[in-house]
């Protein structure tokens, strides 16, 4: 009897520091026999929001990373990347120097830079860079935006104009003016999904600066209907969105600063509304006032570490 393919698959939570909470990604490594038809065949299996599938670049700590939704290839995505080289250092696939690591990811956004940190020999913190920020114009507070939020007009009063935001994938941040308010909104999600569609944006990133962590500094809600996805608990991609959006309009909370040249760190809590409590840092590089570089990253702890059998 010939022996049944397989291949080793992990679901790894990240973006926290404690299991069942954060953003949960499949993360499947020597992906190299893998085709297109496999991957997304696994990812619909897995059904986490993104499933990253990782192959060998050929280079010291170099990989190439492809993310499926359950429906859809996205060209990156945050959560999933903090996995999936979270896991590689975890499983000694990282040469670090000292107390970090210097890698790399081949995606479809890109070649992008990681940094892991290590405590004790252990991954603790992983860093990812983004695409260079663009901040694409905002579409103004139209009534069927709010309409398909489930969004009170009394929600956005005094707020900034929402913004069309890419570090990888364009997505539209939206600010109101409470927690309350954010975790009221109840969305339709096949509008949700049109509107995303017709706008060529993969997520509607809802946020307020009224937070539950007074370390935080922004508490966020996503929605992805586009791509699969009708909230996510912890959103790496937008995150870095938001991060520069935030610079773009001069709304950095007190206390941080983003003018001229410099480094801002942001926490942002998201996926409570899931009971998935998570925490995302994000690093802006701000020159002249503007958001020159972005990185995202956090924590990961390992749920699930098993065999997928293709037939």
């Amino acid at each position: 009897m010939m022996p049944m393919p397989h291949h080793r698959i992990t679901q790894i939570d990240a973006f926290t520091e404690e299991v069942f909470g954060g953003n949960p990604a499949g993360v499947l490594l020597d992906a190299e026999e893998l085709s297109d038809r496999q991957m997304q065949l696994i990812a619909r299996e897995m059904n986490v929001s993104e499933t990253a599938f990782v192959t060998d670049a050929g280079q010291s700590n170099s990989f190439s990373v492809r993310f499926f939704t359950p429906t859809h290839e996205v060209d990156l995505c945050g959560h999933a990347t903090v996995a999936a080289f979270w896991l590689l250092a975890r499983e000694g696939r990282l040469q670090p120097e000292g107390e970090r690591a210097a890698a790399s990811q081949h995606t479809g956004a890109g070649e992008l830079e990681v940094e892991v940190c290590f405590r004790e020999g252990h991954p603790q913190e992983i860093m990812m860079s983004q695409v260079r920020p663009r901040c694409l114009g905002s579409p103004g507070w139209s009534t069927e935006l709010m309409r398909i939020l489930g969004l009170p007009a009394d929600g956005v009063k005094r707020m900034p104009e929402p913004g069309v935001v890419s570090t990888g994938l364009a997505g539209l941040m939206v600010p109101v003016a409470d927690r309350d308010i954010l975790w009221s909104l109840s969305p339709d999600f096949r509008k949700l999904a049109e509107y995303c569609r017709l706008r060529e944006i993969v997520s509607v990133h809802c946020f307020t600066f009224d937070v539950l962590d007074e370390a935080c500094h922004v508490h966020c809600r996503d929605f992805s209907p586009a791509v699969g996805v009708p909230e996510d608990p912890a959103t790496g991609t937008a995150s870095g969105a938001l991060a520069a959006y935030l610079v773009c309009n001069d709304l950095l909370p007190a206390g941080l600063q983003g003018k001229g040249n410099s480094v801002v760190r942001i926490s942002m809590e998201q996926g409570h509304c899931l009971d998935r409590p998570s925490l995302i840092q994000t690093e802006v590089t701000v020159q002249d006032g503007r958001p020159a570089a972005v990185r995202v990253g956090g924590s990961a702890r390992l749920v699930l570490d098993g065999t997928i059998r293709l037939r």
